[in-house]
């Protein structure tokens, strides 16, 4: 074991810097290249130049059995470091491999020859992002996107997409690690990042900021994302088992430092230097208790968007009222928000009407499932911050 550790530190010291190619290394074992090289605050390329031949891993330093079947794993070309795997000690995949190979493949014996660009010189782009078709989601977290910005501007996602076997979607953990931070300030749900609670399958309808293309899945968000030095996005699913047919894509835009605000939309701006935090309340509340939907007693902010989903054995619930305080020592009652849930999201006597999907806000699911009423809505507030 100690000989296998030391040989893996040794290969991913050794680095090639190639001027017209970016800087080629050997990822540390069972790690993606978009986690590699971000780690080296650089940028994946997905382009892999070998000539057909195995002579860049002698370049970088290892003494590999070459074999030349054609590429045929999206983790390769790799260099096999697990000793247990009957492959060890090859370097595979170096032949034939295809236009763009996937960043953020994984495999636990290989460690991956990745390309790695430096932003400040090959990573200037008017858009950046990455697209998985025809893959699969399990328990192990995986990093989709990584993208590290060069250093006079500051990034945005801004589109996010999936499609997935049914109720795949609402099994499924997005995380956006931003500016390298440990734990993801944005993590949702794809449903409920749309509004939609219960897997509710209604389609099509959509907004500038959310909606739903198709029948099964095709899940969408406008949702902007600012960071300033890296994005990492990640997915990963709740529940064991593998699931197949997982498509998914991500897309966001740089802009220089010397622009201070985004806008958002209905003539609302933000500041440039603001973050997106998503926070999730799960619990079980008993009648005529408070919850607290959003508790910051320091600092300024906009609360963009609100989901609720509820379980409940009556509807009794729709006859909460939301209070906001501002500032947060403000006395009660605060500023009254509504005056019975319905209310909240722009609708009266228990969403009489039926489900809507509005610009502002939307009631989208009701069903009694075994006597439970399982219910869900959202509501926007850029137009009344």
């Amino acid at each position: 074991m100690r000989g296998e550790v030391l040989l893996i530190g040794i290969v991913c010291a050794i680095l090639l810097v190639v001027k017209a190619e970016g800087m080629y290394m050997i990822a540390p074992q069972g790690v993606s290249c978009s986690d590699a090289c971000l780690a080296k605050g650089m940028n994946c390329n997905p382009h892999i130049l070998t000539k057909n031949n195995s002579d860049i891993f002698r370049q970088l330093g290892v003494n590999c059995n070459a074999d030349p079947a054609p590429w045929w794993a999206e983790d390769q070309p790799a260099y096999i470091t697990l000793r247990s795997d009957p492959n060890y000690g090859k370097c595979l995949g170096f032949t034939n491999v295809p236009g763009g190979v996937q960043c953020g493949a994984k495999f636990p014996a290989s460690s991956r020859l990745c390309r790695c660009d430096d932003p400040n010189t090959f990573s200037r782009v008017g858009t950046f992002g990455t697209g998985l078709s025809a893959s699969y989601v399990d328990e192990t977290e995986r990093t989709l996107f990584t993208w590290v910005l060069p250093q006079d501007t500051f990034g945005v996602m801004t589109h996010f997409w999936l499609t997935a076997p049914r109720s795949i979607s609402s099994e499924t953990l997005i995380r956006y690690y931003v500016d390298g931070e440990q734990n993801a300030s944005v993590s949702f749900l794809p449903p409920l990042a749309c509004g939609s609670g219960f897997d509710d399958q209604t389609a099509p309808w959509g907004n500038e900021w959310f909606g739903k293309g198709a029948a099964d899945g095709a899940w969408f968000t406008n949702f902007k994302i600012p960071f300033h030095r890296s994005i990492r996005v990640t997915y990963q699913r709740t529940l064991p088992g593998q699931s197949g047919g997982f498509y998914i894509m991500v897309r966001g835009s740089p802009y220089p430092t010397s622009q201070k605000t985004i806008h958002l939309g209905a003539g609302l701006d933000i500041p440039s230097t603001a973050r997106l935090r998503v926070i999730t309340t799960d619990k079980v509340v008993q009648p005529l208790s408070w919850v607290n939907l959003v508790d910051m007693p320091t600092g300024s902010g906009l609360m963009f968007m609100h989901t609720i989903s509820v379980v409940s054995g009556t509807m009794n619930f729709l006859e909460g009222c939301y209070h906001a305080y501002t500032p947060y020592n403000q006395e009660f009652p605060g500023t009254v928000l509504s005056t019975g849930t319905e209310d909240y999201f722009d609708s009266a006597w228990y969403f009489n009407a039926g489900q809507f999907r509005f610009p502002v806000s939307g009631f989208t699911h009701l069903q009694t499932v075994n006597g439970q009423i399982n219910w869900s809505a959202y509501r926007f507030h850029i137009m009344d911050p």
